[in-house]
């Protein structure tokens, strides 16, 4: 009997960590999949894959310079193609800072912490003039997030004007949750890649008004950004609650 016990024991830790290296598998919740679908349309996130911790944020979103192209398939510009992509500025020390072009107009300022969290602190928005900063910075692509995971956090928020960055436009604070949903097979025009999801929710009260939204970015180790559902306007994100959300794809990697 003890060598029968024995025997069912390791059998049982060897098959929970075959589990563990093969990673969790986490279905795509009901209300994430009806508001990915209406934004990126059906079959662009299909069906989920083991999901692993994020050891190297750096994995999935390359701090590479390159530019790419996204179809826009849901929004205000739905059916345009957008060139957008990842630029390196350097900073005193040989330290180095990015932008990250999201739209033609607006721009995430990011960088890598030494943490190795990627994190984006400031977006400009040329079309409006203003450049928002947030305190602490958003997260991006987070270390050591395990998958389901979420972390809240709460921002203090500046919008200034970009002639005149001393001139606060509006401020406030917002609360938000950023959740790693898990892994999923995603195609798009670029192809087929196992990407993970991440689902950003954020709450708050910025100038006179309140407001309430909910972001994708997908994100495919050694490809970067392969799909995303944002705000394309800074200044109705945090002004009115309006449904002005843009869902992209890529088109080339």
């Amino acid at each position: 009997m003890r060598k029968l016990v024995t025997a069912t024991l390791g059998v049982l830790l060897l098959a929970s960590g075959s589990a563990r290296a093969q990673g969790v598998v986490l279905p795509l919740p009901a209300a994430d999949q009806q508001n990915i679908t209406a934004q990126l349309g059906p079959g662009v996130v299909g069906a989920a894959l083991p999901s692993s911790p994020i050891n190297d944020p750096s994995l999935y979103f390359p701090l590479q310079q390159k530019s790419q192209q996204f179809q826009v398939v849901a929004g205000p510009h739905a059916g345009t193609v957008q060139t957008l992509g990842l630029w390196q500025a350097r900073r005193p020390g040989g330290r180095k800072a990015w932008r990250f072009q999201m739209t033609p107009s607006l721009a995430g300022f990011m960088r890598e912490t030494d943490q190795g969290d990627i994190i984006m602190a400031a977006l400009t928005d040329s079309g409006e003039g203003v450049v928002v900063v947030t305190t602490p910075a958003n997260p991006f692509v987070p270390k050591g997030m395990q998958p389901g995971e979420s972390r809240s956090y709460t921002q203090q928020v500046s919008v200034n004007y970009l002639d005149d960055p001393s001139d606060q436009r509006y401020s406030g604070s917002i609360n938000g949750t950023y959740t790693y949903v898990g892994t999923y097979q995603v195609t798009v025009p670029a192809g087929t890649f196992p990407a993970v999801l991440f689902r950003v929710n954020c709450e708050g009260k910025v100038g006179p008004a309140h407001t309430q939204n909910t972001g994708y970015n997908l994100f495919a180790p050694g490809v970067g950004m392969v799909a995303m559902i944002l705000e394309e306007d800074v200044t109705a994100f945090w002004l009115f609650n309006i449904d002005s959300t843009t869902g992209k794809v890529l088109m080339s990697k």
